[in-house]
């Protein structure tokens, strides 16, 4: 049976285990994000390696968040480690442990979740060992402390199922202050020079708000034949559904905020990078900003290792 509350399963390899130095990262991290631009964000995209590689891109993306009201931290992650999962698992545990403390889920808002969607489960298995949701957590419990949250896995990009969860995160979301957020890395393993292509082309599409733009734009780039891009958005499911959750949401405006690579920390290589970038959706004047796609990559200090 699966325990009420999840224990870390990457707590010192993705992240410190050390509660005091942890608190002290994340709240570093915040503190030197970029600064808030105003609009207030129904969703975010937001990488989930190691906070040496991708912590300060994370920060950057809640940053944007933080001084707004949420109610619910709804988290969509992808699916690491369950190899033969292709469904949507929602957590119906009482919680999430990190070294910070118990972050409780919303056991409510996770039942309404699986009367709605037919393609949700309780399925443990692919909560157990998943780092994608567990490496948000200690963001959420410094930047909005005591926010519940909603933890899911997308266990497939299948056009049909991305559709039916937003569909059904829409109705389940219609009166809550919600905040979502969809956990992707981008391009795995390419040169450094490479993945920042192909890391500015999937960014752009995924601010476009169009799913269909964003399945061409990754077909495309994964498709060009260059060593590593054979995956250039690990966590495409998840953003595929949220922007399906998000246009039921209201939705308007997309705009990236920050990118990087591993490339850019103490400890990457230009060889061989991960690539991250930080998304927000906002219900704000129509369209698309890609300003930050201009800008230099916002690296990140030294911390824990572990790259995607």
């Amino acid at each position: 049976m699966r325990p009420a509350v999840r224990p870390p399963a990457v707590a010192g390899q993705f992240y410190p285990d050390d509660p005091r130095r942890l608190e002290a990262e994340v709240k570093g991290l915040l503190a030197a994000a970029v600064a808030p631009r105003g609009e207030r964000p129904l969703g975010l995209v937001v990488p989930h390696a190691g906070y040496v590689f991708s912590g300060q891109v994370a920060a950057d993306a809640y940053r944007q968040a933080m001084g707004h009201g949420y109610d619910l931290a709804v988290l969509l992650g992808t699916n690491h480690t369950a190899p033969f999962f292709r469904g949507v698992s929602v957590f119906i545990g009482s919680g999430l442990r990190t070294p910070l403390g118990v972050a409780q889920v919303d056991e409510p808002a996770a039942a309404a979740l699986l009367a709605a969607d037919h393609d949700c489960t309780s399925d443990p298995e692919p909560h157990e060992r998943e780092h994608s949701i567990e490496v948000q957590v200690p963001f959420l419990q410094v930047a909005f402390p005591g926010l519940p949250l909603l933890p899911v896995i997308v266990g497939s990009d299948e056009a049909g199922l991305c559709e039916r969860l937003g569909e059904a995160l829409g109705r389940v979301l219609a009166n809550r202050r919600a905040l979502l957020v969809a956990s992707s890395d981008l391009s795995h393993y390419p040169t450094y020079e490479r993945a920042a292509a192909a890391d500015r082309a999937v960014l752009a599409a995924i601010a476009g708000r169009e799913p269909d733009a964003l399945r061409r734009t990754l077909a495309e780039q994964e498709g060009a034949g260059g060593r590593g891009l054979q995956t250039c958005a690990c966590g495409a499911a998840p953003v595929l559904a949220l922007l399906a959750a998000l246009r039921r949401l209201g939705a308007t405006r997309g705009a990236v905020v920050s990118h990087a690579s591993s490339g850019d920390s103490p400890f990457g290589q230009h060889a061989r990078v991960v690539g991250y970038g930080a998304v927000l959706f906002s219900a704000g004047p129509p369209g698309t900003d890609l300003e930050a796609l201009d800008d230099a990559p916002h690296a990140t200090p030294p911390a824990a290792r572990s790259r995607s």
